[in-house]
């Protein structure tokens, strides 16, 4: 059983348990010899580690996806915690609880319900067909709802990404209702495929990795070739329906310089890109807040992707 988790680890803790081992780099110092850089996870957190003796040795004992015991002490580098790690060693399956290690939401089923009665609302008669092309395959729904959005920033944990899904269909109707010159169907059908293409770029696994497709094309390509896919199966599909929806996909990143190959050009593709990022930030800043708080802290450690510290709000 495991006794210690990542959100109450403090500084001048002894560790000696299991984690999930989801980054090792070993490096060079300036002496010469080397050290050992690595990144810890359970399911309340991530922690670094560093480890300054043996190295070399230790590093062959374990691959990133491993379950690792760990014994070490937490100290602070650069205001942030890490182990400072005296052994790491590989466990056997059977001698660990999964569901000490990945945080699964026990309301998947309910998520990916909710949102498909919302896309059943879709009314335009060649994007129902499109929709139920996604819908009605069973494999690709069940590796849906067991997927994660990302890697780490927002929605990083299994049933991730349909629960980030949901919670942009639902922002989508409201801001529908706003607009009355917005097409909701347009709109809803690029929520379910603007991150299709995640299903390929990474592996679901513990640990969470880009694929050679992801690395080499990145979901937005992936997700426009599904598309693609899905299109030449239906007879009449309009031309300038298919570019709405590809634009979508292919634009959903707003930004030349965040991997969009074009500038969101359609009032949906805008809407699509907005709500996208919003229930992204949204659902990262409340996980580094409540991260933060059950650490004791008013304010959450320097995140530098997004440039900031973020308030607790506790006083």
């Amino acid at each position: 059983m495991k006794h210690q988790f990542v959100e109450s680890l403090q500084e001048g803790d002894q560790v000696n348990d299991y984690f999930l081992a989801v980054r090792k780099d070993l490096r060079t110092q300036q002496s010469g010899s080397k050290f050992l850089g690595m990144v810890f996870k359970d399911r309340s957190g991530e922690i670094g580690g560093i480890l300054w003796n043996n190295a070399v040795a230790i590093a062959r004992v374990f691959e990133v996806g491993d379950v690792v015991k760990v014994r070490g002490s937490v100290g602070s580098y650069q205001d942030r915690l890490q182990i400072r790690v005296e052994q790491v060693l590989p466990m056997r399956d059977g001698e660990y609880d999964n569901a000490d290690l990945v945080f699964v939401p026990d309301d998947t089923d309910e998520t990916v319900k909710a949102f498909r009665d919302i896309l059943e609302t879709i009314e335009d008669e060649h994007l129902r067909r499109l929709v139920r092309i996604f819908l009605d395959d069973d494999a690709l729904m069940r590796r849906f709802a067991a997927a994660a959005a990302g890697k780490r920033w927002h929605h990083a944990y299994p049933g991730g990404l349909v629960r980030h899904c949901y919670e942009m269909a639902r922002i989508a109707d409201v801001v529908s209702e706003l607009y009355p010159k917005l097409n909701r169907d347009v709109l809803l059908t690029g929520v379910l495929l603007h991150d299709i293409g995640k299903l390929d770029e990474m592996s679901h696994d513990m640990v969470v990795e880009y694929t050679d497709p992801g690395k080499l094309l990145g979901h937005l390509t992936i997700g426009m070739m599904m598309a693609q896919r899905a299109i030449d199966q239906i007879e009449g599909f309009p031309e300038t329906l298919r570019l709405q929806v590809l634009h979508c996909i292919l634009s959903h990143h707003g930004e030349l310089a965040n991997g969009s190959p074009i500038t969101p050009r359609t009032l949906e593709a805008t809407v699509l890109y907005h709500i996208d990022n919003l229930g992204a930030q949204a659902s990262a800043i409340d996980r580094v807040a409540d991260e933060a708080r059950d650490r004791g802290q008013r304010w959450s450690d320097y995140l530098p992707n997004i440039e900031r510290q973020i308030w607790t709000k506790d006083l």
